[in-house]
């Protein structure tokens, strides 16, 4: 439910003692934090009463983050696209790869994504509402405050933007993006207060203005490239990504260009690609290699609820790559050769997984990270919105850059027989890329393009035109029953 739904399962709440503490700080208390209550019942915000505190809430806030996409919110893309098949034991997210979910999946991926990002929100919300009273109280402290108020407002601005691509149809599903988007919070709904949904386009204007706002008070801080925080880089690319959903063409290439052009950050080679992910890099590496903003899994251990576990298991994944993804890879493609791998003897999975989250076991994944933003993303933003721009000799250099690096052993050129088939190959290039890093489906609906799953389809649904209701998830019968102001998705009542 909006804000922070207290009767979360004990199973999401497997941290430290000191994050523990952290999300105490977060909220007015322990207590509070683990009960369940409707929407507006979240608790008053906590003013934190010294920087310190602040620090740990950020810190929360972050947990908090990765607990959302390591679990179905980061699986969703995917496990409802056209590159993965299930496996003949899977129970998990079952009504998302067969396109069933129901409003009343309040324990599943329906309820839990809302109530895991609207908590999200609720906490950064807290975050941001304090921080003013502090500057007052702490004038020698602004420059770690406003670092602070920067992460956390790119923090609800990409919350926002996740809870957006999940509920509500894209940026262009209409002309003007008057249609539903989501319920835009910026401070903690008092009690009883009901809260209705924002058009997209309001959503959009929020998203974009806060990533805008936190440049200034990230900005002082750029030359600290830490590919675990958020950063001014970070902030940069997420506003190139939001601009290439909202088909800003121009926008997502100005922001591309300006990640791509700093020297901080080199695209992996054949030596280094495969272990920028797995590796947590040293906070001091200098270039970052491949990744701008990663989440660390070092606190929280791998469970049946998380990414690896479905997707990367050598005995207990649920999903494996379908044949049309594997087919769209040349043999001497440095990402099939290093980013899928077959069971070993004795293990019970029958096809290919992905090695983007370990090689087999739980102790490979070093620890397990999560990759929200890669350099690699950002040259296939700048491709596709160059495309658009019908500047086609940038994008097919963008395109280039990204397959030569995937063949090293020899010389890619790009040639393409007309603009439409550039085009597809950005888009194919693009898969292949970002395949399992919770792009799949996002990109094909924002494209307006069709779901067609391939031959070795063994879902109830294996195909959907564009547009279609199915693309979004429906709101949860208990949002809806608490929060009267929400209207559901079409096609769900």
């Amino acid at each position: 439910m909006l804000g922070f739904n207290k009767n979360i399962e004990m199973k999401k709440i497997n941290y430290t003692l000191i994050l523990f503490m952290i999300f105490c700080i977060t909220f007015i208390s322990c207590k509070k934090f683990l009960e369940k209550e409707p929407i507006g019942r979240t608790g008053k915000i906590t003013l934190f009463e010294t920087v310190n505190g602040a620090k740990l809430a950020i810190n929360g806030s972050y947990n908090l983050m990765i607990n959302y996409y390591k679990d179905y919110f980061g699986m969703y893309a995917d496990i409802s696209s056209d590159n993965l098949i299930r496996n003949s034991k899977t129970n998990r997210m079952l009504q998302q790869f067969n396109f069933q979910s129901s409003p009343g999946d309040d324990e599943f991926a329906v309820g839990n994504i809302w109530e895991d990002i609207y908590g999200a929100i609720n906490s950064v919300n807290n975050i941001i509402n304090s921080l003013p009273d502090l500057k007052t109280k702490f004038p020698d402290q602004t420059k770690t405050i406003d670092s602070i108020y920067g992460q956390a407002l790119v923090m609800r601005a990409l919350f926002h933007f996740d809870a957006s691509r999940v509920y509500a149809q894209p940026y262009n599903f209409t002309a003007d993006a008057s249609h539903l988007g989501i319920p835009v919070l910026l401070k903690t709904p008092s009690p009883g207060e009901v809260v209705a949904r924002k058009t997209m386009k309001e959503t959009y204007a929020q998203i974009i203005s806060d990533l805008t706002e936190s440049l200034p008070y990230l900005q002082q801080y750029a030359n600290q490239t830490t590919q675990a925080a958020i950063t001014y880089q970070a902030a940069l690319g997420l506003l190139s990504r939001v601009n290439l959903y909202k088909g800003d063409w121009a926008q997502s290439v100005t922001y591309a260009n300006m990640v791509i052009n700093d020297n901080a950050y080199q695209l992996g080679n054949a030596n280094n690609y495969k272990s920028s992910f797995i590796n947590y890099p040293a906070a001091t590496a200098s270039p970052k290699i491949e990744v701008v903003f990663q989440l660390n899994n070092a606190t929280l251990s791998a469970t049946a609820l998380d990414v690896f576990s479905m997707f990367s298991d050598g005995t207990a994944a649920q999903y494996t790559a379908t044949t049309k993804i594997l087919n769209l890879y040349d043999e001497d493609d440095l990402r099939l050769k290093t980013m899928f791998s077959k069971p070993k003897a004795g293990e019970n999975i029958g096809r290919s997984l992905t090695t983007k989250y370990g090689d087999g076991t739980v102790s490979s994944t070093g620890p397990l990270t999560i990759k929200i933003l890669r350099l690699s993303e950002l040259y296939l933003n700048r491709a596709e919105a160059n495309w658009n721009l019908q500047k086609y000799s940038e994008a097919a250099e963008d395109l280039r850059i990204i397959s030569q690096r995937a063949h090293p052993d020899r010389t890619i050129t790009i040639s393409y027989s007309s603009n439409d088939d550039l085009y597809k190959q950005i888009a194919n290039e693009r898969n292949r890329e970002l395949c399992f890093e919770n792009h799949r489906l996002f990109d094909l609906v924002r494209r307006k393009e069709n779901l067609q799953r391939s031959a070795d389809c063994n879902a109830t649904t294996c195909s959907l035109t564009y547009p279609n209701n199915k693309f979004v998830l429906p709101i949860s019968v208990k949002e809806l029953e608490a929060n009267k102001a929400m209207i559901q998705n079409p096609g769900y009542n």
